[in-house]
């Protein structure tokens, strides 16, 4: 899925709602005007000798007007529809937040109807509603055609997702036929995680490296990296990557390799990787499944910034700022 898509009302339900409630405002100011004496009432005040009842009503009218316009503008303002994580979320509340969500994946229907009005001013109502009877509905929404089908297209790229998370993260990987293979867009081979063979000791741009691939594949498609494997497809094993850890086993390479996850990439994104174990010709191997990412993921650089990664055939291609804006318009989409 995409970036975070925030739905406003359109600013015709401003108008609207302001009309509506200047209606009653005059209404129970000329009901009441007409069964009180205000002046006679405003005249046995204390402070009316200082100020004349036509500056206290105009005043008191002044106050009441401000109120209603800054209350309808508020409650138009902290309202908002999102689309984000998996979600269609309804946010309202002047005061106090309320929020209703439904998962896009149990949307039953989506539908739209506008009043004649809302045909001349193209906006309208959206109706939402779940498989269990939950209902959204996406009021004063200014093209309400576009947000039904952008819905409907969004719960089906989600599903699509969530069925390509279930199926690179899901059984684990036959790592024999992953070796046969050669290295392409879902598949590439690392020898160590860690270390160095050539110089003998822990290399941290290793490190890196491993974490660019995931990236892309983050970013990508999603993919299978093996740590263990050389580009020669053959297989070394990680017993000197064990060796350079406190915990010299699987979980501590497991362990510290969240950790570098964590600083690199974020959190965020470690649900949708998942570290498989397997024994070859005796030795250690660990194929880490990716899943492509509903968001982009971005690698954090030595300067404290930040490097944007895809896979390009067999290879990790980093991207320029505006290639990267570019790619992830395409990729995820901007409403």
């Amino acid at each position: 899925m995409r970036s975070p898509i925030i739905i406003k009302k359109s600013p015709i339900a401003i108008v609207k709602n302001f009309l509506l409630l200047q209606s009653a405002a005059v209404a129970a100011f000329f009901i009441a005007s007409t069964s009180a004496h205000y002046a006679k009432i405003y005249r046995s005040l204390p402070f009316s000798d200082f100020i004349s009842f036509h500056i206290a009503e105009a005043l008191f009218i002044f106050l009441i007007e401000t109120g209603i316009v800054f209350f309808i503008f508020f409650r138009w303002y902290r309202e908002s529809y999102q689309v984000r994580n998996g979600e269609v979320i309804h946010a309202r509340g002047v005061l106090y937040r309320n929020r209703m969500t439904i998962p896009l994946e149990n949307i039953a229907s989506v539908t739209h109807n506008q009043s004649p009005l809302g045909k001349l001013t193209r906006y309208g109502t959206v109706r939402l509603v779940s498989i269990d009877k939950q209902r959204i509905l996406f009021k004063d929404i200014p093209e309400p055609q576009e947000y039904v089908d952008l819905l409907l297209r969004l719960k089906r790229e989600f599903a699509g997702q969530k069925n390509k998370f279930e199926d690179i993260t899901g059984d684990k990987p036959d790592i024999t036929a992953l070796i046969n293979r050669d290295e392409h867009e879902n598949l590439e081979f690392k020898s160590t995680f860690r270390w160095d063979v050539r110089q003998n000791t822990v290399n941290r741009a290793l490190e890196k490296s491993v974490m660019k691939t995931i990236a892309a594949f983050l970013n990508s498609q999603g993919g299978h990296l093996v740590i263990g494997v050389d580009d020669n497809k053959s297989v070394v094993g990680l017993a000197s990557d064990f060796g350079s850890l406190n915990r010299k086993d699987t979980d501590g390479f497991e362990n510290h390799f969240t950790n570098i996850f964590h600083s690199m990439l974020g959190g965020q994104f470690r649900q949708f990787v998942k570290l498989n174990w397997s024994h070859i010709d005796g030795k250690e191997c660990c194929v880490v499944s990716v899943a492509p990412s509903q968001k982009p993921a971005y690698l954090k650089s030595d300067n404290n910034g930040e490097e944007f990664f895809i896979r390009t055939g067999n290879g990790t291609t980093a991207l320029k700022l505006s290639e990267a804006n570019a790619y992830i318009d395409s990729r995820w989409g901007r409403f």
